[in-house]
């Protein structure tokens, strides 16, 4: 896409002349600057509410995470207390059998005949007691054994709604830190959409400053120029003005000169005192006039397309020399179309210089620059019009 590089500036001044009005509406630098302060000043602001709402999503996604904990140990508990339920209601089941079958016996062989026989057989009084005591014992054993199974299953059965209650409110509580993580995402994105907003405004002031400065440094080149063309026309013209005093001045003394030597001749024949004409000294000729740009006023349809020095197979410099960082607003044309250097403008693309070219720009086609490549895309491929300002 880059020819051989060589100074574009005379064109640029050329241009000046001609892009000074067309650019007199746009914002002055400081403006721009007091821009792209108060969007900074917004970016830090949404960057450090972005950071808030980061923080806060860490927070809840944590809290999350140990309310999940929570719900896997107490869910654990539970079938722990399941198991231990179970194996309580076996006991108990067992006991009551045991307790069913000695029902029975006492019901079939009489509990209590087997008692005062037990109590009868006693050696002697002594053996009698240690007999009802041992009797009584048992008999308080298996009722306590009975007793506690019950108070085991109750409290067990206490634990397990207790446990599925607190897994419940557990389960709630992630719900809503669910939604609440949902929304602080929503925030975020938000968030981060207003950021890109605001650098993109950034970029767009960027380059709206550029092309001010450019503008002012047209403006100040072409002031320039003009004021010293007009300080060598005047220098001229005051060099031509002494030459003239001193040729003046000369005929003047040789003039003087030839009639003292003729009044102290005393020859007869009296010489003539015309005096020969001085040679003439040839006349400076006025400066030339400072170029003013030319319209033209052709205008073509062309394919157009686009490409970015932001592009790695690109580089930042022109066919003419010009640094695409510093001028962005350059277009690629064909030579034998368009004049490199010329200054046209572009429909949807604006007014901009001719100073690239390209070994796919041929015939009708013009390539226009973008500092990016996004610019490029949502440019695409499309009919213009281009006409030649100068």
């Amino acid at each position: 896409m880059k020819g051989k590089t060589f100074g574009i500036f005379a064109t640029v001044l050329l241009g000046a002349g001609m892009l000074s009005p067309m650019f007199a509406q746009a914002e002055s630098l400081d403006k721009l600057d007091e821009k792209a302060s108060t969007i900074a000043r917004q970016s830090d602001k949404i960057s450090a509410e972005l950071q808030l709402a980061l923080n806060d999503v860490n927070q809840t996604y944590q809290e999350v995470n140990g309310i999940r904990n929570e719900i896997e140990a107490n869910q654990a508990t539970i079938e722990k207390t399941k198991t231990e339920i179970a194996e309580t209601e076996k006991n108990i089941e067992k006991r009551k059998e045991v307790i069913a079958e000695r029902m029975k016996e006492v019901q079939v062989n009489s509990t209590s005949d087997r008692t005062i026989t037990a109590l009868l057989e006693a050696e002697d009084f002594t053996d009698l007691l240690n007999r009802a005591y041992a009797m009584s014992v048992i008999q308080k054993a298996e009722k306590e054994k009975v007793t506690s199974l019950n108070e085991a299953k109750e409290k067990l059965d206490e634990l397990k709604s207790t446990q599925e209650a607190i897994q419940e409110q557990l389960v709630a509580n992630e719900k809503s830190l669910k939604t609440e993580s949902a929304q602080l995402d929503t925030k975020m994105a938000n968030l981060k959409a207003e950021l890109a907003d605001k650098k993109t405004s950034l970029e767009q002031i960027s380059q709206a400053k550029e092309v001010e400065e450019a503008r002012i440094a047209a403006e100040k080149a072409q002031k320039e120029k003009e004021a010293k063309e007009a300080a060598a026309q005047k220098a001229a013209e005051a060099e031509a003005a002494q030459k003239a005093q001193a040729e003046q001045q000369a005929q003047a003394a040789a003039a003087q000169a030839q009639q003292s030597a003729a009044a102290s001749s005393e020859a007869p024949i009296q010489e003539s005192t015309q005096q020969p004409a001085a040679p003439s000294q040839p006349v400076p000729e006025p400066a030339p006039a400072p170029s003013t740009p030319t319209t033209s006023g052709r205008t073509i349809q062309m394919s157009s397309t686009a490409y970015s020095c932001a592009e790695s197979v690109n580089t930042y410099y022109t066919a003419l020399g010009i640094d695409l960082r510093q001028n962005p607003q350059v277009v690629a044309v064909d030579p034998s179309v368009v004049p490199l250097g010329s200054m046209v403008e572009v429909s949807g693309y604006g007014i901009a210089i001719a100073g690239d070219t390209g070994g796919a720009i041929k015939g009708n086609i013009v390539d226009v620059h973008f500092p990016t490549v996004e610019q490029c895309i949502q440019w695409g491929r499309r009919s213009v019009t281009l006409t030649i300002i100068s």
